[in-house]
């Protein structure tokens, strides 16, 4: 039987352990995430034909005393034999390992620099259309980034731009608040908004803001037929000065009460799914 590892100062399990700083998961180029619908969303993104090379799997921590149905063995065997090193450890090492009340006995780590992507590495599947991209804008929060990220996987955005300083969509709130869409979409990290206001003109997107100050609602707007650049401001101030100057049109959601404005994922989830109602109207 495999030897167990029951000591939390274990050299690996520090090690591991230390990926909830953002300093160590950069120095690590790894993150970790747990739990089954997570972590079996990593296997689907491996067995997908856009995200297989990018998903790199380094080691499984496993408890079996913890597995609650044939779906963990399942994962923990799928992962190993996709390259990743097995260490199995008692139940108490695991519970430092997971930021999970219920970590369903698996925890695993993934390399970072292969899940980033560069704007010209991004595959739109050839000529389908209409097309969405999300762009946020010096996202604070790790919770709304990783709920716009599972968001933007649900209504097939191809990709999703974060605009630097940015929070880090590796950090365990945000890995969480993906429910696994981490491994599903291209995450894209830039600095220059030329840059970015080249690539999307060669793509052939439209840019459109959410903006609170908007003068057309996004209900009465066409700007969201076709293939967009959805961008999203910054949770405090909003759009910077230097994205509304690559705006093609923008567009508000209006409110009835007295709330001063949306929260961006709930405001992005929304715009989404207009983007998707409007484009894709047979999708029930």
């Amino acid at each position: 039987m495999k030897e167990i590892i029951t000591s939390t100062g274990n050299p690996r399990i520090v090690e591991a352990r230390k990926l909830s700083q953002k300093k160590h998961r950069i120095q690590q180029n790894r993150f970790a995430a747990g739990g089954l619908q997570v972590l079996g969303m990593a296997l689907e993104g491996m067995a997908s034909s856009h995200m297989a090379r990018f998903i790199r799997p380094i080691d499984v921590f496993y408890c079996e005393e913890l597995f609650v149905s044939d779906m963990a063995p399942r994962i923990l065997a799928r992962l190993i034999a996709a390259g990743a090193a097995g260490v199995r450890v008692s139940q108490r090492v695991l519970e430092t390992l997971s930021d999970r009340e219920l970590s369903q006995g698996l925890v695993a780590t993934f390399a970072i620099d292969s899940l980033l992507h560069a704007l010209d590495d991004l595959d739109h599947g050839g000529a389908r259309q209409p097309r969405l991209v999300v762009v946020l804008d010096r996202l604070q929060y790790p919770g709304n980034a990783g709920t716009l990220i599972r968001t933007a996987d649900a209504v097939g955005a191809d990709a999703v731009i974060l605009i630097e300083p940015a929070v880090d969509t590796f950090a365990p709130q945000a890995i969480r608040a993906t429910m696994g869409s981490i491994f599903a979409i291209p995450i894209v990290r830039i600095t220059q908004i030329d840059a970015l206001d080249r690539w999307g003109k060669g793509e052939n997107l439209q840019w459109l803001g959410a903006d609170v100050a908007a003068d057309t609602a996004v209900w009465e707007s066409s700007a969201m037929r076709g293939s967009i650049g959805l961008i999203l401001g910054n949770e405090g101030e909003g759009l910077q000065p230097d994205l509304r100057r690559i705006l093609d049109s923008t567009v508000r959601l209006p409110q009835r009460g007295g709330a001063e404005s949306l929260n961006v994922s709930v405001a992005g989830g929304i715009l989404m799914y207009e983007w998707m109602r409007v484009n894709y109207p047979d999708i029930a």
